[in-house]
Order: structure tokens, then C-alpha cells, then sequence
């Protein structure tokens, strides 16, 4: 009888300790908890201004340096070699009979860019198609033909091989999309 009274003892001894790990344990998530909302509280000022300061840059990057490919570009510079208006210094000043031929020349258009192709077309170079010839059948035959010439296992330390198949697998996304 004294065995068992010993055993019981013991079991609620280990329920007692199991109990306790457990509140000292929800306890210290309660600590941690409160000690990351007040790091979100110092810091939050700190992180505004290192995020903010990032995404205007982005934008900075966005409007102020376009790179090349972009669909419509600036055609050129005006006469004077800058924002020069219609009877400036520059031009000689005043509004006489010839400032409309330089007022053509100042004027500041868009237009898109004659000799690149769209990205379509490039998709469509890419895989040795025309639109004539653009058909389910078509595209998954050739995508599968300039897959197997162009796989990077096929041609190890070969990056261009290796840029070649990025673009045929965007190409051959594109396409399998639409068609």
C-alpha cells in the first residue's frame, strides 16, 4: 500500500512541475511578445524612413533614368540644346516669320521608336514563327526543338545558351497563354 501511496506521490509531483513549465512558459511568450512591441514602437520611426527613402528612390529610378527600351522615347534635342522656347535668345528672340520653322524644331514629341520590334514580335523571332504560323501545334513543336538545342545541359559553361533558353521559356509562357 505504501508503494502505491509512494507512486501517486511522485505522479502528482510531475503534473505539479508539467504545470509549471507551462506558466513560465506562456509567461515568457508574454515577455517576448511585449518586448517586440515595444522594439516595433522604438524602431517604427527608423523603419519609415529607411522604407520611404527606399520606395522614393525607386520612383526616382522609375521617371528620372528609363533605360533604352522603353516604348516611347524623346525624339531628340530642341535647337537651343535645352528647353528653349519660341523667341528665346537663342533663337534670335522675338516672334518673327521664321520662328515657326523653329517652333517645329522645338516642339517636344513622342513617338515610338520605328525600328524595334514589340515584344511580340521578339517572342515570335524567338521562336522561329510568324503570326501566320502561330498555332498551338506549332509553338510547343518548336519551343521543344530550340529547347533541346538551347538546355544549359546540353551546353554547360555556355551562358549564351543558357539566356537563350530563359527567353524561350518566357516566350513560350507568352504564347501558351494566348493561343
Amino acid at each position: 500500500m505504501d508503494i502505491l501511496f509512494y507512486i501517486f506521490v511522485v505522479f502528482l509531483m510531475f503534473c505539479l512541475l508539467w504545470r509549471l513549465l507551462q506558466i513560465v512558459w506562456t509567461w515568457a511568450l508574454v515577455f517576448l511578445g511585449l518586448l517586440r512591441i515595444v522594439w516595433l514602437a522604438v524602431t517604427f520611426p527608423f523603419r519609415c524612413i529607411f522604407y520611404g527613402g527606399a520606395f522614393l528612390y525607386g520612383l526616382y529610378l522609375e521617371f528620372f533614368h528609363r533605360p533604352k527600351y522603353r516604348r516611347y522615347q524623346f525624339d531628340g534635342q530642341t535647337a537651343g540644346g535645352g528647353h528653349s522656347t519660341q523667341g528665346s535668345h537663342e533663337n534670335g528672340g522675338g516672334f518673327s516669320g521664321s520662328s515657326q520653322t523653329n517652333n517645329e524644331e522645338q516642339q517636344k514629341t513622342y513617338q515610338p521608336p520605328k525600328d524595334e520590334p514589340s515584344q511580340e514580335e521578339r517572342y515570335l523571332q524567338i521562336l522561329e514563327l510568324s503570326r501566320s504560323t502561330l498555332t498551338r501545334d506549332n509553338l510547343k513543336k518548336n519551343y521543344r526543338r530550340l529547347a533541346k538545342q538551347y538546355h544549359p545541359d546540353k551546353n554547360p559553361n555556355n551562358p549564351a545558351a543558357e539566356e537563350k533558353f530563359k527567353l524561350l521559356t518566357e516566350a513560350y509562357d507568352y504564347f501558351s497563354e494566348r493561343v
